[in-house]
């Protein structure tokens, strides 16, 4: 129950800057869409986003380390040797 992952969406915001103008959509996992023309286009961005599988996390230092350690024979068969 602990990985199931709550996503708080946002409502499509405005972006005008000097370098860029349109609608976008920002969710609480860090997904960011482009930006689209329309506000409906971002929010149909969003939708497709939340009905997506949540991503894997990487893996990182500690979970591979963690796998080469588990390849290792146990230690009784280690000091044997």
């Amino acid at each position: 129950m602990a990985d199931k992952v709550e996503h708080n969406m946002e409502a499509p915001y405005l972006v005008t800057d000097t370098n860029r103008r349109g609608w976008g959509a920002a969710c609480s996992c860090g997904f960011r869409s482009p930006l689209f023309d329309t506000r409906e286009e971002a929010q149909a961005a969003a939708s497709a986003h939340l009905e997506e599988p949540p991503a894997e996390e990487p893996k990182g230092f500690l979970a591979r380390r963690r796998a080469k350690k588990q390849q290792r024979p146990d230690w009784m068969e280690r000091r044997k040797g």
